[in-house]
């Protein structure tokens, strides 16, 4: 008898085998809006506080909205290369990616930024190398990428408040945080997966990546 370990496999090899072929359909410039973007707009580096090193993703102290946190610089793959991009590492070029990773394991996926990197770099998940295509990690089952939104804050409010994952892009572009609540006056708290910042502002967000 199949077991369920085998038939989950299965079915998210089928469906990374079906998202990479709409993916060579689909012409270069629509590919570029589906992406995060090239790493070498991000700016990170490894926080000073590294008490999140030992946490094997759960839900960190300091973290809100019960939403697993990873960071980007935790020494178990701070130096792995992100994707096929030898010039950037998770650490230096992987808050989205990171991000993404995190509302997967929130869901229930066993997965951490490692492991989600050699998943995508062998599936299809990256556009010229190591810029993350934001609807593979539908593949797992979970999520439903809605696209790229600049909505307000009551609308990203309700998403929160439904369980949706957002990834928000902030300082001037160049960085992808996990919006995990709402404390009003347009301020969200997040999990940051490099600096150490517990909140950002509406004011402070370019757009956001939606999943349902």
């Amino acid at each position: 008898m199949m077991s369920m370990t085998f038939l989950v496999s299965f079915v998210i090899a089928l469906m990374a085998v079906t998202y990479a072929a709409e993916v060579k359909k689909t012409p270069e410039q629509e590919l570029k809006k589906m992406t995060a973007g090239h790493p070498s707009k991000y700016v990170s580096h490894p926080p000073t506080n590294y008490d999140s090193m030992q946490n094997n993703g759960t839900a960190v102290k300091g973290k809100s909205g019960g939403w697993v946190y990873y960071n980007q610089c935790d020494y178990r793959w701070a130096n792995q290369r992100l994707g096929w991009c030898d010039d950037y590492t998770l650490c230096t070029g992987g808050c989205a990616m990171t991000s993404t990773a995190m509302i997967l394991a929130t869901k229930g996926v066993n997965i951490n930024p490692s492991s989600l990197d050699d998943w995508l770099s062998n599936n299809g998940g990256y556009f010229n190398g190591c810029e993350l295509y934001w609807g593979a990690i539908d593949a797992f089952g979970v999520t439903s990428f809605q696209g790229l939104e600049t909505a307000d804050e009551g609308d990203i409010c309700n998403g929160l408040a439904q369980g949706h994952g957002i990834v928000a892009n902030v300082n001037n572009g160049e960085h992808w945080v996990l919006l995990t609540g709402c404390l009003g006056g347009g301020v969200f708290t997040v999990n940051d997966p490099a600096f150490n910042r517990d909140t950002y502002g509406i004011w402070e967000i370019l757009w956001e990546a939606v999943y349902h």
